[in-house]
């Protein structure tokens, strides 16, 4: 059987995750995103870290707004050097973003620090996951050296496409696994 990378498996999912038309993609995120805002996970959450969407992925501003609105705390990333890895800064709305590593809407400045002990739920992105927790990011290895050190009792949660899941995901020892996949079609925990 021929094994394929991570780096073969992401590009494949990608390609394929970029093909999804614009008007599909709304129909679909709208899918995604009702099922995210009632999962227990979401109802019980006074403060999420939650990533900005970029490209092709789960839009996630619909998702920001709306838990804002409903008086929850949002952190979001900031990309720091590779060695430093990432920091988590509160939002009060979508404005307090601008463009950052690699093009990537991040918290300006101004933005008051998060300590990652105060989070009580994430929203995880990535390229490619299986039914087992198993997750492959998009190179960078950002989240597994930020995920490393939060509390296990943290729900881990990605939202993605159902293209996106495959049988299995290649995992490393330093890969930290997921809590639960939303898609389009079903709620998936682990």
């Amino acid at each position: 059987m021929d094994i394929k990378s991570k780096k073969e498996i992401r590009k494949e999912i990608l390609q394929k995750r970029d093909l999804i038309s614009e008007e599909e993609k709304k129909l679909i995120d709208e899918k995604i995103f009702n099922r995210l805002v009632n999962s227990d996970e979401y109802k019980k959450a006074k403060s999420i870290f939650a990533f900005v969407s970029f490209k092709s992925e789960v839009n996630t501003h619909k998702f920001i707004e709306y838990a804002l609105s409903q008086g929850k705390t949002i952190g979001v990333p900031k990309i720091r050097k590779k060695e430093e890895g990432m920091e988590v800064f509160k939002i009060h709305s979508l404005s307090d973003l601008e463009s950052g590593y690699f093009g990537v809407m991040e918290p300006i400045e101004s933005c008051e620090k998060i300590n990652k002990d105060n989070i009580d739920f994430i929203l995880m992105p990535g390229a490619v996951f299986d039914e087992k927790g198993g997750r492959i990011g998009y190179g960078g290895g950002f989240y597994d050296k930020f995920l490393s050190d939060v509390k296990d009792s943290v729900p881990k949660i990605a939202i993605a496409y159902e293209l996106q899941i495959i049988d299995s995901v290649p995992m490393e020892d330093y890969d930290i696994k997921i809590d639960g996949i939303i898609t389009e079609k079903r709620v998936i925990k682990f």
